[in-house]
């Protein structure tokens, strides 16, 4: 087999090329995975997977996105376009033109994506590049991991590529992440780079807003939980600023209050307290400030209070229009609760996390344990499989490994599944499968690459810690 090389560049990302799979075979040990009891007998095939497997799987993903960069089309950079946004208008105000005008561009999205390239360009995101960050941090931490167990680093064939090339990549992409920051808020905030047409209007491009931001502030703590750099902290300080004094309350009860998804509106998007409450509360933490920590228990207990009698939650409170029950946002609000009770350790929460997950379970998954985008769907559904779905059921399943082990049984099962049904040879993995079984195998960055390689170095990580 070709030998395979690599370097460090200027900046210190690091370049891989050729084929890896020899090379990534040399490390991760061959322990596999616990088969998934209860599973079906197809779930059964998939649930087994070894840690190199796991290697082989995110360094062909960084040896592919040294190759073509940090800039990505999007599922909805099309739709941020004049015809995109005015053709979605038209049909969230129910106007039968919007159908007609719609048609074309979900056409073209399951056909021939890639046409997207006539009429828009490649950008990039700041909640991929976040994400990036976090799983170059954790294959930082799983190297040395590696290294300390075997007395060798984990990819002996590459010369250049040790635990600190991880990191060097970290720092620079965080340097890059920095600088994409939306001016003129009390701190630092991101935002999309395109115009996002909704159903409550028509949110700019730039515009920052409260799912996007927390990423960035964890991907910040972490480096400066790693490197102990001070100008990593204070930008976790800036961020902070931002999301407690520009995000907008609205009071929900005796003493609780949901939060706005910009600084622009006054909705109660669950999710989007859920972000809030935990950046809140961990800077509570981390600065030692208690108007953080009052704000954040606001949040949380508008989330508390927002759970249905089945453990459920709805995607936003009061608005008919977004009354609706999906996979990742429901991810959202469980894995935010739990980054938040690792210090809390409130009763309460614990118990609501045991019931929205059950929910979860019971509801948004099929027959094959393959994730459902809706408990009920609110329109004609024309995807058979969401891997941005997948990708948040791994990350939900590692984080409540202690708390609920038969999530992580479901996380090694998608996990398995993905590395061995849905990697393409250049070493991304297909973003989703229509009904009828085709595959979209553009690879947009925000939508779902970096969840998924996030996801997998998560359970990289803990199977580590889990047989060292």
């Amino acid at each position: 087999m070709r030998t395979t090389t690599e370097k460090l560049s200027r900046q210190g990302r690091v370049n891989v090329t050729g084929d890896i799979s020899s090379t990534a075979e040399s490390i991760g040990s061959a322990l596999q995975f616990k088969a998934s009891k209860g599973m079906s007998a197809d779930s059964n095939a998939d649930s087994i997977l070894t840690l190199t497997e796991i290697w082989t799987a995110v360094y062909k993903f960084a040896a592919w996105l040294d190759k073509v960069g940090y800039a990505s089309y999007d599922p909805y950079d099309i739709w941020g376009s004049r015809f995109g946004r005015f053709a979605r208008r038209l049909y969230y105000e129910k106007n039968p033109m919007g159908v007609i005008l719609t048609a074309p561009l979900v056409w073209m999205e399951i056909i021939c994506p890639r046409l997207r390239a006539m009429f828009v360009k490649k950008d990039r995101y700041p909640t991929a590049d976040a994400q990036l960050i976090l799983g170059y941090l954790n294959l930082y931490e799983a190297s040395q991991n590696q290294q300390s167990t075997n007395g060798k680093p984990p990819a002996p064939a590459f010369p250049g590529l040790t635990h600190e090339s991880w990191l060097t990549k970290a720092k620079d992409l965080g340097d890059e992440l920095l600088a994409q920051s939306v001016p003129g808020y009390s701190g630092f905030c991101w935002g999309y780079p395109f115009d996002w047409q909704n159903v409550n209007g028509l949110m700019p491009k730039g515009t920052p807003h409260i799912t996007a931001t927390p990423y960035c502030y964890e991907a910040f703590t972490k480096l400066f939980d790693v490197t102990g750099e001070n100008r990593y902290l204070e930008i976790s300080r800036s961020i902070t600023a931002f999301v407690f004094e520009d995000l907008n309350d609205t009071t929900t009860g005796t003493d609780s209050a949901a939060c706005s998804y910009t600084p622009h509106d006054w909705g109660k998007v669950v999710n989007a307290s859920a972000y809030r409450a935990f950046l809140l509360f961990d800077a509570a933490r981390r600065f030692q400030n208690d108007a953080f920590r009052e704000k954040a228990w606001k949040n949380l207990r508008f989330i508390l209070e927002s759970q249905q009698k089945d453990g459920s939650w709805l995607y936003a409170i009061d608005n008919p229009a977004e009354a609706f029950i999906d996979n990742f946002h429901t991810c959202f609000v469980l894995k935010n609760l739990h980054k938040i009770n690792r210090e809390l350790r409130s009763a309460d929460v614990q118990e609501a996390i045991r019931r929205g997950y059950a929910w979860y379970r019971k509801a948004l998954f099929d027959g094959q344990d393959n994730p459902k985008s809706f408990a009920i769907a609110p329109r004609l559904q024309i995807v058979r499989l969401e891997m941005y779905n997948v990708a948040e059921a791994i990350t939900l399943g590692v984080l409540l490994r202690n708390e609920i082990p038969r999530a992580l049984d479901l996380a090694e099962t998608l996990a398995a599944r993905l590395v061995r049904r849905y990697a393409l040879p250049a070493g991304h993995w297909v973003t989703r499968v229509y009904l009828g079984g085709i595959k979209h195998t553009v690879s947009f960055l925000r939508w779902p690459q970096s969840q998924l390689f996030h996801a997998l170095t998560n359970l990289l990580v803990a199977q580590q810690e889990g047989v060292l």
